[in-house]
């Protein structure tokens, strides 16, 4: 099987994976660029700062950049690689952008199948825009999507409900999800966390103090310092009356954004400034042994529509604490196994998530881990693309019960993808080979 996957740029834990597709000798994967000088730092506007990864983006796997100068050098592009039989699934991450329309209507023109990878969520509680908005997007999804497009991606199962609920068919859905090294990050964190002195020289360096280092409770985060991922509930919640657990706890607030400022002033006025750290941003091939020096992971973000950082912490064998609008939890965390969820603001409710992880045994919440994990990572997901492209659905996601703490089933890092509809509407012509040719350039 080969499959095309169209994306606007590569990101930290989705180039491992095309390295990882690229040593099977019987399928491949190519990755088409659109946004660009693909190796060109990004300016992450919630962390106020300039986003490199740190390591080769480009080599060890089959890609391509798409040229943007003129739609006509566009077409071209995409007319030579899009040809009749080159591909068995081609893929784009998203439809608001005029590089993704242009390649599925030549994919279509040229009888090639085609897939929508999207990681849209409707929040349970949270009532849709409605009037014209509603109307048109049940249109686009109803009558305009389906011409373009014969499979439907979801990145988790949120998603897929949310495409149940507008009205897609059973048998168009398939999972993609956003994988991460899963392997790479255990192996890494288990040597650090087994290395008891590199441990405790990291939590040193972190700022605790030599005497108590080693029988800490540290709770990490790992968040861009704004409203969207609410790291001042955490610190809310740390700062509260606690347990025996947690009255021994430490938090590092790694990352960085625009209220930084306000929540270091924020933990001096709790009290509690002595025992929060705030190393700054951390590059990402130091995050496994910054996983490895903590005992619990903590995602209170007031809306995540996945949340990689989830896997990873669970690849690190953490139990991970999320709030009720991470969508990665409703697939990877399991109530009272390794971690739980809590109502999304509710920081009565998170301090008591808290020290209900931190009780749970560290060896089961590991063996839990990589039970979720062995369907969320690399080998997971490429099987499920290549059953899609197949025309057989890949397995779906359980159904999971109502969570503690108000999460429910409802029916989407890291840089946003763009396969977010929620806030970009793209003008669609009544006219099939105007809307796929000609569209104006989406977000």
């Amino acid at each position: 099987m080969r499959i095309c996957f169209l994306v606007e740029r590569p990101t930290q834990f989705e180039v491992p994976f095309y390295r990882h597709v690229a040593n099977d000798s019987e399928n491949s994967l190519r990755v088409i660029y659109t946004g660009g000088d693909p190796a060109a730092p990004i300016y992450d506007s919630e962390l106020s700062r300039p986003v490199s990864w740190g390591f080769d983006l480009l080599g060890g796997y089959e890609a391509a950049v798409a040229p943007l100068e003129s739609s006509r050098a566009l077409a071209r592009f995409l007319a030579s690689e899009l040809k009749p039989g080159s591909f068995d699934l081609v893929i784009t991450n998203g439809y608001t952008h005029r590089a993704y329309l242009r390649a599925a209507w030549t994919a279509r023109r040229n009888g090639l199948k085609t897939g929508l990878r999207l990681d849209s969520v409707a929040w349970s509680g949270v009532q849709e825009h409605g009037g014209l908005r509603a109307a048109a997007k049940r249109f686009v999804f109803r009558r305009m999507l389906p011409r373009g497009f014969d499979l439907f991606l979801g990145v988790g199962s949120l998603t897929l409900d949310y495409l149940r609920a507008h009205g897609v068919a059973e048998d168009r859905l398939a999972l993609f999800p956003y994988a991460i090294d899963v392997a790479t990050f255990r192996e890494r964190s288990r040597i650090a966390r087994l290395g008891v002195a590199e441990r405790f020289e990291r939590r040193v360096a972190l700022g605790f103090p030599r005497d108590h280092a080693p029988n800490i409770r540290a709770i990490l985060a790992l968040a861009k310092f704004g409203e969207r991922e609410s790291p001042r509930d955490l610190l809310r919640a740390f700062a509260a009356p606690r347990g025996p657990l947690t009255e021994n706890a430490w938090l590092i607030l790694a990352g960085d954004g625009p209220e930084r400022g306000a929540l270091e002033a924020e933990a001096r006025a709790l009290g509690v400034a002595e025992r929060v750290k705030f190393p700054g941003y951390v590059p990402y091939a130091e995050l496994p042994a910054l996983y490895a020096a903590a005992d619990l992971f903590v995602h209170p973000a007031a809306e995540e529509r996945w949340g990689v950082s989830v896997e990873e912490a669970l690849a690190c064998d953490l139990p991970v604490v999320a709030s009720s609008r991470v969508g990665a939890a409703y697939d990877l965390v399991k109530e009272g196994e390794n971690g739980g969820m809590y109502r999304v603001g509710d920081v009565a409710d998170l301090a008591q998530a808290l020290e209900r992880a931190l009780a749970l045994d560290p060896t089961a919440v590991a063996r839990t881990n990589e039970r979720v994990l062995a369907n969320w990572d690399y080998a997971a997901t490429w099987a499920g693309l290549l059953a899609a492209a197949r025309g057989k659905r890949s397995a779906p996601p359980p159904v999971l019960p109502p969570r503690r703490g108000g999460g429910t089933h409802a029916g989407r890092e890291e840089a946003r993808p763009e396969a977010d509809f929620e806030s970009r509407s793209p003008r669609f012509s009544s006219s099939p080979r105007k809307a796929w040719g000609r569209t104006k350039e989406g977000g």
